[in-house]
């Protein structure tokens, strides 16, 4: 099951996997239960369901997210910290293999992975050993299925842009550029932020984009169809295959 990820960085934010929450009949008043799909996606029953997630309200700031196969086998269990409400990771996670083998080890702090990481086979084996500095900087060491060491490399990578230095920061100035306030929007005296997200996927392409947050209809568009006009980036990784990053950027109009 893909992990929970929080990042604030030139204006972008990754989008959370699951937004509305199903509560579990009869459950404690501390306790809320959603159901997710195989992608990490928030369901509105329990049909369909790959994943069943419990979250624990220790008290106002802080609780524990325990996640579990249908099947009833232990998945991962996160502690977190509610910014606005919403669970974010700050303290410990681990997570566990199929077979019962712990598969990770973590610590956030504040939504950020800091300190150390462990990675492990399912035969229990020293994957991964790393110190965080930030979310994508470490030092460590890797290791093969026969615990001979190998190489090290960084966990996770961002999609590079083919523009600029292919940052965060270019992918937002290539949607800016795309962007021209509409005459109507600007006649009504329209203005603000539009929230939109997307997915870079595992080839690069840009997909599933939608507008999470609007200001008027024309502003809208404009966004969306500026993010569509997207170069194809070089794609994400995650322990050295691609992966799909899901995105979540905001757009300004100011009226001058």
């Amino acid at each position: 099951m893909p992990f929970y990820r929080y990042l604030s960085l030139a204006g972008l934010v990754f989008a959370l996997r699951g937004v509305a929450p199903a509560a579990a009949q009869q459950a404690p008043a501390n306790l809320k239960t959603e159901y997710l799909d195989s992608a990490g996606v928030v369901l509105p029953s329990a049909q369909g369901a790959a994943f069943r997630c419990e979250t624990e309200h220790l008290d106002a700031d802080k609780g524990i997210m325990r996640t579990f196969a249908m099947t009833g086998r232990r998945e991962s269990v996160r502690e977190v910290e509610f910014q606005k409400g919403f669970p974010v990771p700050h303290g410990s996670v681990e997570a566990w293999h199929d077979n019962g083998q712990l598969s990770r080890h973590e610590t956030y702090v504040h939504g950020r992975r800091l300190g150390e990481m462990r990675l492990y086979y399912p035969n229990g084996q020293l994957k991964r050993r790393a110190s965080y500095t930030s979310d994508f900087t470490s030092s460590g060491e890797c290791f093969g299925p026969d615990g001979q060491s190998v190489p090290f490399f960084e966990y996770e990578k961002l999609p590079v842009y083919p523009v600029g230095d292919g940052g965060l920061g270019a992918v937002v100035y290539a949607i800016q550029r795309g962007v021209k306030y509409p005459k109507d929007a600007l006649k009504a005296g329209k203005s603000g932020r539009v929230f939109v997200s997307f997915k870079v996927t595992k080839t690069g392409a840009v997909a599933d984009v939608k507008v999470v947050q609007g200001v008027f209809p024309s502003l809208d568009e404009q966004v969306v169809q500026s993010v569509q006009r997207l170069k194809p980036f070089i794609p994400g990784q995650q322990d050295g295959q691609p992966v799909a990053v899901p995105f979540t950027i905001p757009v300004t109009f100011a009226i001058q």
